[in-house]
């Protein structure tokens, strides 16, 4: 059987890129790559709609791309855009002529999504040597920052300030004036201030930059070795990006054209992405970071990669090794876990009737309730936020993007407040996923509670549905107050969501089917 090709598309603000790949099981060849500066953005990231010319530009390099992942014969073509398809009022009217003139399905995805995609490529392509990074993205539209090792993520923020954007509302005049430039970075600064306090509160030992305008800058800024420009990791020194930035604010986009090389389409937005950069630098005081030239599009090979894994795979316990490796590394309660996790699929089991989900949801909530602690090592307070953007973040094998996003909200709702509709993560999921996640929820609240004391007070939990009143009996080991008090407080959501009355009832004598 040949090996599977896939090509990853990503399109961006400025640019759309596409990467085509053959799995090598382990790893991935490069096969072919391709670009396409379409400017998608220009005119629009202040919440105007895409304009007709840009539309047509995407539209055509997305054909484009679309007959070459066809000669090469990917089996996928995997397309995301960023934000500005996102932001835009048209959005979704160009993912839908895209489509229907190319066959390329266009997901559009969050800035948190698009986030973690940069951190997976990122992570991918450098060796972090045990240490933990600060991933730098500078696209078009957004300005993506991301603080984790190589197996986790502890922070991720998207904001909008991208290069293209910053130029369009501040460096107005060709070349721009003094005060204009001054303006830009007061506006970074400012946007940035309380994102980066959390970031440098999190700390970090190294900065990794990604991105076109960022490895431009690079090239620019100082001169490269062989072996770095082969590696694709460039260093680029803060003094002589400042030294670069003084050199391009004087002269007008066409005047950096000829003097510097630069790809014409980029020549307006290089320098407002070299200032955002420099203001990022100073603020979290280093004099100097690598540039990767591994971007969003490898992030999309890599979670194809691990959510292609097969059915043999799975078998060989795929799954069960992702979450195992992730509990062990943040030094989980195993013994707990294990027992909240028993307690819940007892309980899924038994309201099978009231839920209606299907045995792939038995798996996710399983899952849920062995992980829904692994924030607890960052810091207790909020520790289900932690454990949220872990899981999310974990490049967890085996399980789709999806059930991804399922496992982590999951983890993220076993406590403190139940979903809300309003909450950022929540509106990001579809309405499937949405209630698949509200019911999980709402079983994980009471498994847990039900090991509040971390005793294995509780041995087992039964549940009997009549009409609209559903009876938890718990057959206690030791006195089970503590958990029976707390149960009936997390019972609550459970009740609002299934509009049943809840009881819970525990005593030795207590018979559990």
């Amino acid at each position: 059987m040949p090996p599977r090709r896939m090509a990853a598309i990503d399109v961006g603000s400025n640019s759309i890129h596409m990467i085509i790949v053959e799995d090598r099981g382990d790893g991935y060849r490069v096969l072919d790559k391709e670009k396409e500066m379409v400017q998608l953005a220009r005119g629009s990231l202040g919440g105007e709609p895409l304009t007709a010319e840009a539309i047509f530009r995407g539209v055509a390099a997305l054909e484009k791309m679309g007959e070459i992942a066809r000669r090469w014969e990917a089996a996928d073509i995997v397309a995301v855009a960023t934000s500005a398809v996102r932001e835009a009022p048209n959005g979704r009217e160009f993912v839908e002529r895209a489509e229907a003139a190319s066959g390329i399905r266009v997901d559009i995805v969050s800035g948190e999504q698009e986030a973690d995609l940069i951190y997976r490529a990122i992570r991918s392509a450098v060796d972090f040597k045990g240490g933990t990074a600060l991933c730098i993205d500078i696209g078009g539209g957004s300005i993506e920052l991301v603080v984790g090792t190589d197996s986790e993520v502890y922070f991720a923020h998207s904001a909008p300030l991208g290069a293209i954007r910053l130029a369009e509302r501040f460096l107005r005049s060709d070349p721009p004036t003094a005060e204009q430039i001054a303006a830009c970075r007061k506006h970074v600064r400012k946007s940035l201030r309380k994102t980066l306090n959390t970031i440098a509160t999190i700390g970090f030992d190294f900065c990794i930059g990604s991105s076109g305008t960022i490895n431009a800058l690079a090239e620019l800024a100082g001169r490269q070795t062989e072996d770095a420009v082969a590696s694709g990791l460039r260093w680029l020194e803060r003094d002589e990006l400042a030294t670069l930035l003084d050199r391009l604010a004087p002269v007008s986009a066409s005047k950096r054209i000829e003097t510097f090389g630069i790809d014409p389409k980029r020549a307006e937005s290089i320098l407002s992405g070299g200032l955002a950069l420099h203001e990022l630098l100073i603020a979290v005081d280093r004099r100097r970071m690598r540039a990767c030239t591994a971007a969003l599009r490898e992030g999309i090979v890599e979670t194809w990669l691990a959510e292609s894994a097969t059915p043999r795979d799975r078998a060989g316990g795929v799954r069960q090794s992702a979450i195992a490796e992730l509990a062990d590394r943040s030094e989980c309660d195993r013994v707990h876990a294990s027992h909240v996790a028993r307690l819940a699929l007892r309980i899924f089991e038994q309201t099978r009737g009231i839920h209606k989900l299907d045995d792939d949801a038995r798996e996710l909530l399983e899952a849920a309730a062995m992980l829904h602690e692994v924030g607890m090592h960052v810091s207790f307070k909020a520790h289900h936020r932690h454990t949220y953007y872990l899981i999310r973040h974990a490049g967890l094998r085996g399980f789709t993007h999806d059930q991804v996003l399922v496992i982590a909200n999951v983890a993220r709702y076993y406590r403190k407040a139940p979903p809300d509709p309003s909450d950022e993560n929540i509106q990001e999921l579809t309405p499937d996923l949405r209630r698949t996640v509200q019911r999980l929820a709402a079983i994980l609240r009471i498994a847990a509670a039900l090991d509040r004391g971390r005793r294995q007070a509780i041995r087992d939990v039964g549940v009997d549905v009549a009409g609209r009143v559903v009876r938890f009996h718990v057959r206690p080991r030791l006195d089970p107050d503590v958990e029976l008090d707390s149960a009936r407080k997390r019972a609550r959501y459970f009740s609002e969501l299934f509009e049943r009355k809840v009881e819970l009832h525990g005593g030795p004598d207590v018979r559990v089917d």
